[in-house]
């Protein structure tokens, strides 16, 4: 369980540290089901469509990318400046 903090501004802060083993294990595998998600819907979308790798392709891309951005919104409190 992660204890939070309020700030005056009303947002949640959980204290700076490193993440668990849990959450690693959590983003890891959210990340592998990005990226997998995005290549199924564009498997989905080519057969759909009678295309062979054009939408595979462009699945896997945008898989990869929210996969990007996902990590980096879980670790921006651990990054240090």
């Amino acid at each position: 369980m992660i204890i939070t903090h309020l700030q005056p501004s009303g947002r949640h802060v959980v204290p700076q540290g490193p993440p668990s083993p849990r959450e690693l294990i959590g983003v890891g595998s959210a990340i592998a089901g990005l990226i997998a998600g995005g290549m199924l819907l564009g498997w989905f979308a080519d057969t759909q469509a009678g295309t062979t790798p054009a939408f595979v392709l462009a699945g896997l891309a945008v898989g990869i990318g929210t996969a990007c951005f996902y990590a980096y919104v879980k670790f921006k409190s651990f990054l240090k400046d």
